[in-house]
């Protein structure tokens, strides 16, 4: 790694691990770290990494990177997944907090590990040609917090994750500040029961999303709702490993019904096209009125009903297994 490469790493990860006030303050720390730097250099890394300015109302003005929309005080929690082949180990990381984590990586002094190679959003550690993967990816999994997320049906014993699963929903409605019908613990707990819902988990048990189905006319339809995914666990890819099982559920239950979701989620459309849904009109959902009762908690409700409950702020999406559509799956 270059001289200025090695610095900007450097700058990056004092910056994403601690509040940094002037650059004298960061000089100071450079050195601390055996990197001298005079001040006109110092000033174009910073304008080159893109560091402006915040404030707080506690501690005052704040050096922050783009990418850190908010205070940052732990980048462990930034870190997404570790993956090792052969000789090299592959940390992904959010967008300009891999030279923080190689940072970490470089200090903690790891068995086997030679060095790491940082970019924006992935380090590339370097392993010894007789280093213990296991024992390198145990550690590492130890030092950012790492736990596998599991995605399976839902049953009994997670009926503890109810009040969770509605707070999250309920948050999710007011962020989006579109429909999402509440639901209590109690609805939830029914799913679960039932065998209709699928949940996911971490190694250590902590809730990471939810998703559960629903006949409707006769089983004739079967709908796919409340997928919501916790905000620690946004972004890794939870959602469509939960929409797929969610998926797989409904054709196991219901391998005649029609499945079917409405949903204001631009995210959500994409996975639902991705699995052979096509967006059509309310009329060819189920007229089932007990279903569109579950709308009378969602804030756009009245919209629904002036409209004669055929068309709202939703759109509505449909598998049909009988359409002639080729079905990709995401894992295949």
């Amino acid at each position: 790694m270059s001289i200025k490469a090695n610095r900007m790493n450097a700058i990056t990860s004092l910056i994403a691990s601690k509040r940094i006030h002037t650059q004298e303050e960061l000089m100071n720390s450079l050195l601390s770290m055996g990197i001298q730097v005079t001040q006109a250099t110092l000033s174009r890394d910073m304008k080159e990494l893109g560091a402006v300015k915040k404030s707080d109302p506690s501690e005052g003005m704040y050096y922050s990177l783009p990418s850190m929309d908010r205070p940052v005080h732990n980048v462990h929690n930034y870190v997404d997944k570790i993956s090792i082949s052969g000789q090299i180990c592959v940390l992904h990381s959010r967008p300009g907090f891999a030279g923080a984590a190689a940072s970490l990586i470089d200090s903690a002094d790891i068995e086997g590990v030679m060095g790491t190679i940082a970019g924006d959003d992935t380090v590339l550690i370097l392993l010894e040609e007789d280093a213990d993967k296991d024992a390198i990816k145990l550690v590492l999994n130890h030092l950012f917090d790492i736990s596998e997320i599991i995605v399976r049906v839902a049953g009994e014993s997670d009926m503890k994750y109810a009040e969770a699963i509605c707070e999250e929903i309920f948050i999710s409605s007011q962020e989006r500040k579109t429909g999402i019908a509440r639901r209590t613990p109690e609805y939830i707990c029914e799913k679960v029961l039932a065998g209709k819902a699928v949940i996911a988990v971490t190694e250590r048990g902590e809730f990471a999303g939810f998703s559960y189905i629903e006949s409707w006319g006769g089983k004739s339809f079967v709908a796919n709702s409340g997928l919501i995914v916790a905000h620690k666990f946004r972004g890794k890819g939870v959602a469509r490993r939960i929409k797929e099982q969610t998926f797989k559920l409904s054709r196991k239950l219901f391998p005649d019904a029609k499945i079917f979701s409405i949903t204001t989620g631009a995210a959500v459309m994409k996975m639902n096209y991705e699995f052979g849904f096509r967006p059509v009109p309310f009329s060819e959902l189920t007229n089932d009125p007990d279903f569109w009762k579950g709308c009378q908690g969602c804030r756009n409700f009245d919209i629904l009903k002036r409209n004669d409950y055929k068309m709202c702020i939703c759109t509505g999406l449909l598998f049909d297994p009988n359409d002639s559509l080729t079905i990709h799956h995401p894992d295949e």
